[in-house]
């Protein structure tokens, strides 16, 4: 068969470098492993937060190898960005229906305002991670 369906919000879709296969895997945290090990791949995916810890508030991520898309459906969510210190140096809002580019090498994290729908396209491989000491 040429569709395959899937449950957006519990599943990733892993794009090959070529970008001509899509691969769905169930979101899992063995997923994520196996996805931060891959290089030169993309991963779409939804999230529906409606707690502030859904979004990992405390840790800061950045992506070395590519940009990260943000796509908000639905709700709203600050982007705050920090430089290779601790302290946040920035903070873009998103409100329904805006998107925003984070480019390689942000630091960034996701606040939420209100409950949302989030699409998401992410470099797969290399995620970097670091606790946000001065969280608000």
């Amino acid at each position: 068969m040429g569709v395959t369906v899937f449950p957006a919000v519990e599943t990733l879709v892993r794009l090959d470098a070529a970008g001509r296969a899509a691969c769905p895997l169930p979101r899992t945290p063995e997923a994520w492993r196996e996805i931060n090990r891959a290089t030169g791949e993309r991963i779409v995916g939804m999230a529906t937060p409606v707690d502030p810890t859904d979004l990992h508030p405390d840790t800061w991520e950045m992506h070395p190898d590519g940009d990260e898309v943000l796509f908000l459906l639905d709700g709203a969510i600050d982007v705050a960005l920090a430089g290779e210190g601790e302290t946040q140096t920035g903070l873009v809002s998103l409100a329904s229906g805006q998107g925003c580019v984070v480019a390689p090498g942000t630091w960034h994290r996701l606040l939420l305002r209100e409950p949302s729908r989030l699409l998401f396209v992410t470099p797969a491989g290399g995620t970097r991670m670091r606790p946000c000491r001065d969280v608000s």
